[in-house]
Formats: structure tokens, sequence, C-alpha cells
């Protein structure tokens, strides 16, 4: 498969690639960027040009940042041009392992073609355009990714102020419900970008699965991504959408593993 470098990156870097969503900030320091996101979430930083020996220094930097905005749980993207600073990475006390929002390894995929769906005719995809959809969605979401009491009881306050930055005019994210009757039981992101669309955070209710829901959300950002002129999507996958997205006709083109780093309050 003949991959774009455009679409290549965005599939692995799409923190790096993608415009910058209402209410995230987005942080350059020398040697990494640092998405400091509103939800209770892991905060993503991406090394750019960081020698090992310089690893210390931006892991202290990093938490340095993190606390000033309250943040406790860091995400550093490695992927395998990254893979040298593993070590540096390990000395600090980061760890290879799964947290919410992402998993410990997450596979980079790209589509380049209308995906093979077949779904029940019943499920109807639409973009969110009601705050009463937007919050169902944010349940199934949770639900799907097992987000912790603490992390929901955060968030769920924050959901008038959420659904303001998503009707920001000019957002380049965007988000899907699929829905059996008028019962939202399913919802996925879209991310869009000048090579094409990524896809985020898809998630089906558990008693609807089985029927085709995520194919469904699937095809409707294939189709955005083909109407704006970039037919192409990318996802990073983890292991339980991996072989559904195969099936889908997406192919893999590399890892991206994630450290995490849970930060203290005092700086110590």
């Amino acid at each position: 498969m003949n991959v774009e470098p455009a679409v290549l990156a965005l599939a692995l870097h799409p923190f790096r690639e993608l415009p910058t969503p209402p209410g995230v900030e987005r942080v350059a320091q020398d040697g990494f960027l640092l998405d400091v996101s509103p939800y209770p979430s892991a905060q993503i930083v991406e090394p750019l040009d960081l020698e090992p020996t310089e690893v210390p220094a931006a892991v202290a930097a990093a938490r340095a940042l993190a606390r000033d905005r309250d943040k406790r749980i860091l995400a550093w993207w490695i992927s395998s041009e990254h893979a040298h600073l593993v070590p540096g990475l390990e000395d600090e006390g980061l760890v290879n392992r799964d947290t919410p929002g992402f998993e410990a390894t997450e596979n980079a995929m790209v589509l380049i073609e209308p995906p093979n769906a077949g779904f029940d005719p019943a499920i109807g995809v639409s973009e969110v355009e009601s705050y009463d959809d937007y919050v169902a969605a944010m349940y199934v979401l949770m639900d799907a990714f097992a987000i912790p009491d603490e992390m929901r009881a955060e968030a769920v306050p924050e959901f008038p102020k959420r659904w303001a930055e998503y009707t920001t005019p000019g957002n380049p994210a965007r988000q899907y419900v699929a829905k059996i009757g008028d019962e939202v039981v399913g919802t996925a992101g879209a991310a869009i970008g000048d090579a094409g669309i990524n896809l985020f955070g898809g998630s089906v209710a558990e008693h609807a699965r089985g029927r085709g829901v995520y194919r469904a959300l699937t095809a409707a950002r294939w189709d955005e991504a083909a109407r704006r002129g970039s037919p192409a999507l990318t996802v990073q996958a983890g292991r339980m959408s991996m072989p559904i997205l195969a099936k889908l006709g997406f192919a893999p083109v590399g890892q991206v593993r994630v450290y995490v780093d849970e930060v203290d309050g005092d700086g110590g």
C-alpha cells in the first residue's frame, strides 16, 4: 500500500499534526510538545528533537508544566523514531502501560479506500447536534473506556463547558453518534486534518455490540473525509478495535508505545 507521507505522519503523530482544538493548550518546550486537555485523562507529551542526555531535564520540565495546570498523569508518545529515548524515560520512573484513554501500545493504521462496512440498517449515524446527544455520547465513551469514578466525577460537571468548546466555530473536532431508535448506542470522534481525518474514541454500548455500530460510525467518517477531498482515515487502534478495523480495510503502518508518568503534587 502506497501511503502519502502526510497521511503516515497523521497516523503516527496525530497530536503533533492536527490543529489544536478549542480548550486544548499546546505547550512547546525545548525538545517536546505537551498538549494540555481539559479532560481528566492522561496529557500527551511528544518528543521532538530530544537527545537521550536531555531526557531527565525534559521529564522534569513536563512534570512542572503538569503541576502548574493541576494535571497528574502524563503519557509520553513514543514512536519508533524516538525508541532511543526509552531507557532514559524508564530511568525517570515512566512505565509502558495502559492508562485511561490510552493503551500501552497504540497501533497506527490507515484506510485509503472505502471501508468494507456492512451494518444493521436500523443504526442511524449523524454528527452531534444537541447537548443531550453530546452528554449521552460522553457516557457511552466513559463506559466503553472504563473511565474511573474519580475521573468521571471531575468530567461530568464540566460537560457544559466542553459543549461550548465543541460548538466553537472552526473547531476541527467533530463527534458522531450512532442511534437505534432514539437511543445513543455508540459514539466516535473525528479530528479533521489537511491529509485526512483521524479517528478518536470509538465506543459502543455493551448491549448494542455485534450489530455493526462501530462499522457504521467508521463509514460516516469516511464519507466526510471523501466529501472534504481528502479520502484517508487514520487511527491509533487498541487491542479490541484493531481486528475490527483490519476487517474494514485499515492497514497497520507502525506502533506507538505510551509511557505513563504519574506526577506527584509536591515536585518531589
